[in-house]
């Protein structure tokens, strides 16, 4: 199956002079692709181009696609911090042939239908092997399987206006598969655009009947509907925010709708969960800023860092989750850097209300009692730690030796001898863990 891949990519590249434009703050990634192209499948001729603007990039692609060369866009789901969105929706409008791939770190489904829902033809998250990263690109360069080519070349057509011909496509994809909703859909843009309305809207209505949860159709229902009727508008605007709810833009104009037709109370709902997708959004970017200056600031600065943590996790106040439980852990850290031990459990305390059971915040809670002397509340946190997650002090040797440690200190040997004789088993040559494991033994006798 790789070799089959590797072909698809390779004539891609250097039969039909394909290009791949990259538009990344991440030149790990850069690297990976690079690599990947190269190196490994051996392609020889100049094939990518990297920025981390999008002006350049924009005008690379243009020019690419001005020569008539396939182009390849791998994009970050956020540049310096600040969402792709509008790159995303300005190439699907100038260069619709364009192929794009948005790169994205584990983010929800919710997440992901947006994503696609802009334009992207495929999602890559990272961190990705090689093997994967060839099948994206083949599955990216040539949809796979018979049906979703002969979609692919009903595309190309309606985008070269040959509407005779999107038809025929689509006559002969329903012969092999009836109802599809794609080759539906390619039926109904090619009847829009003979200007037979009424006949487009049957298609477009059956496309959706065929399947709920595809977008195109519903986004052409209500369009169809648009400044003609309100309640089939408003119905189908609605189904599409059920499907994808982080459209900010769509959530304004459902907002608007109902403001046209007096309902106020409607109106606010929506316009509400726009400023907080909206919110959400600049949240993405404050914390993308903030954390890196408090990165940068961590090792040689950390009352600085403690500053930016500290106001990352403020701004975030409405919305802070188990995501943020780095963010603590970061501050948690820069803080016990200071000896400022009694406000790191502050920290984690408050941390605690996120995440309840998290027994790394446990185990952070202890450390910060053991730089302040109090070990026999230090053990009581460690203790919870294990309860937690029995398998905590496997994690690393230093957890281990940690956690022994303070039981022994505090008279807590069998407590000790457990945690010990575990992480023995995965760490059987630790000098440190196996004395620890001869005191327990002398104190219990």
């Amino acid at each position: 199956m790789a070799t089959r891949y590797d072909n698809i990519v390779r004539e891609f590249y250097e039969e039909q002079a394909g290009f791949t434009v990259l538009l990344s703050d991440e030149p790990s990634f850069y690297k990976l692709l690079r690599g990947t192209l190269h190196k490994i499948l051996a392609i020889r001729r100049d094939c990518l181009a990297y920025f981390q603007d999008q002006a350049p990039c924009l005008s690379e692609i243009k020019d690419k696609v001005g020569a008539k060369e396939p182009v390849l866009v791998f994009v970050e789901r956020l540049i310096k911090g600040r969402p792709s969105a509008d790159f995303i929706l300005n190439i699907r409008r100038v260069f619709p042939e364009v192929k794009v791939v948005v790169l994205t770190d584990e983010t929800s489904q919710e997440e992901l239908i947006f994503l696609h829902e802009l334009g992207a033809n495929n999602i890559i998250t990272k961190p990705v092997s090689v093997d994967s990263l060839v099948q994206k690109l083949a599955f990216t360069i040539k949809p796979q399987g018979k049906l979703a080519q002969l979609v692919e070349a009903g595309k190309k057509l309606l985008r070269n206006g040959e509407l005779d011909k999107v038809l025929l496509v689509s006559s002969k994809i329903l012969d092999m598969k009836p109802d599809s909703p794609a080759a539906l859909m390619l039926q109904g843009d090619a009847l829009s655009g003979m200007g037979q309305r009424e006949e487009a809207l049957k298609s477009y209505i059956q496309a959706h009947e065929q399947s709920k949860v595809f977008m195109e159709p519903i986004k052409k229902l209500a369009d169809f509907y648009k400044d003609n009727d309100d309640d089939q508008y408003l119905h189908y605007l609605k189904k599409l925010d059920s499907i994808s709810p982080l459209n900010t833009e769509r959530k304004c104009e459902i907002g608007k709708v109902h403001l046209s037709r007096e309902e106020i109370e409607d109106a606010e709902r929506y316009f509400d969960q726009a400023v907080r997708c909206a919110v959400k959004e600049a949240h993405e970017y404050l914390s993308q800023v903030m954390s890196g200056i408090a990165e940068s600031l961590f090792d040689v600065a950390p009352d600085k860092a403690e500053k930016y943590y500290a106001k990352l996790l403020k701004v975030k106040s409405s919305s802070l989750s188990s995501d943020d439980l780095e963010t603590y852990n970061r501050l948690g850290i820069a803080l016990r850097k200071q000896g400022k031990w009694q406000q790191a459990v502050e920290n984690y305390q408050a941390a605690l209300k996120v995440a309840p059971n998290e027994p790394g915040l446990f185990y952070n809670i202890g450390l910060a009692y053991s730089d302040g002397k109090e070990y026999a509340k230090c053990a009581k946190y460690f203790k919870k730690a294990v309860r937690s997650d029995g398998m905590i002090h496997k994690s690393a040797v230093s957890v281990a030796r940690n956690m022994a440690g303070i039981f022994l200190k505090v008279g807590m040997t069998a407590e000790a001898r457990v945690v010990l004789e575990d992480a023995l088993a995965d760490f059987p040559d630790d000098a440190k863990l196996k004395a620890l494991l001869q005191k327990s033994a002398s104190e219990q006798r």
